[in-house]
């Protein structure tokens, strides 16, 4: 099954815990990004090392939930992830808890990748002809690669528009059928 379909479930169903209240959602979302930090810190090699049991696991998931005083729904979650092996899903469950609470605000996340920092009047300009299109306020998180050659690319969601060299070069091989 797709990683996406499962975490897009997962997702929802955090988002339903809150009541698709604003204020709980948001501070759902802080507790969950304070967890995606100690993820990227080692928490989840800790989840995923099966030198540790089930039991040990939990132990230190509801430890961080009690040290940070997260919500009952927060707690309840992490744990539920515990159980069915899903903690490994924990970043892209909370991109897509993101994604919720944005669409809940009326907000679209957009992510630009470049090959180095773009010129603020070149994200405004991004920024102006999303809102337009989609009709909601744009957060545009600027992110840097510098495998790319040149152009960028454009996350909006989960659509990808690819306006990189790379991505151009396959277009036109593809329209010759050559493989490369």
């Amino acid at each position: 099954m797709n990683v996406d379909l499962i975490a897009s479930r997962y997702a929802r169903a955090l988002m339903l815990s809150a009541g698709r209240d604003v204020r709980t959602a948001q501070r759902i979302a802080r507790e969950c990004a304070l967890v995606n930090d100690h993820f990227r810190r080692g928490l989840g090699e800790l989840m995923a090392n099966p030198a540790f049991s089930h039991a040990e696991r939990r132990a230190v998931l509801a430890r961080l939930g009690d040290e940070h005083q997260f919500l009952e729904q927060t707690r309840r979650f992490l744990l539920l992830l515990a159980d069915r092996a899903r903690m490994p899903l924990f970043p892209d469950i909370f991109r897509l808890f993101r994604a919720e609470l944005d669409r809940l605000m009326g907000r679209i996340t957009v992510t630009v990748i470049s090959s180095h920092p773009l010129p603020s009047d070149l994200i405004a300009d991004y920024r102006r002809k999303i809102e337009e299109h989609y009709g909601h306020s744009a957060l545009i998180r600027q992110e840097v690669d510098p495998e790319l050659i040149g152009g960028v690319l454009i996350r909006v969601g989960n659509k990808l528009v690819d306006g990189t060299m790379d991505g151009s070069i396959r277009r036109f091989c593809d329209r010759l059928n050559l493989h490369l």
